[in-house]
């Protein structure tokens, strides 16, 4: 169904439209649900298909996982998940992305 890589966007991808949409609400736009959830949903959507279609980052991440880049794709693989978990541990945390 899904592989690694798509997860790997996919939540990515989640936590830029969490952290845009809750700047943009933070600055006063957006202040309608549907208006935040209409935002949220179509920077997911569009940022995903840029990042799945981008076949530069994709194989990239395909060679990191499959051993091709050496033990350097495994630190990468393993950085960007400690970045995913501190982003998603400071959105549940302080309810905003932290620049």
């Amino acid at each position: 169904m899904f592989g690694p890589i798509e997860i790997i966007i996919y939540v990515a991808t989640l936590l830029i439209s969490l952290s845009v949409v809750g700047q943009a609400g933070s600055a006063g736009y957006l202040n309608g649900s549907f208006q935040r959830g209409f935002a949220g949903v179509g920077t997911q959507i569009v940022s995903s298909n840029f990042l799945l279609s981008y076949t530069n980052a994709e194989s990239f991440i395909r060679a990191c996982l499959g051993g091709e880049v050496g033990i350097a794709g495994y630190f990468f693989i393993l950085s960007m998940g400690v970045l995913i978990i501190t982003w998603v541990s400071n959105l549940v945390e302080y309810k905003t992305a932290i620049v």
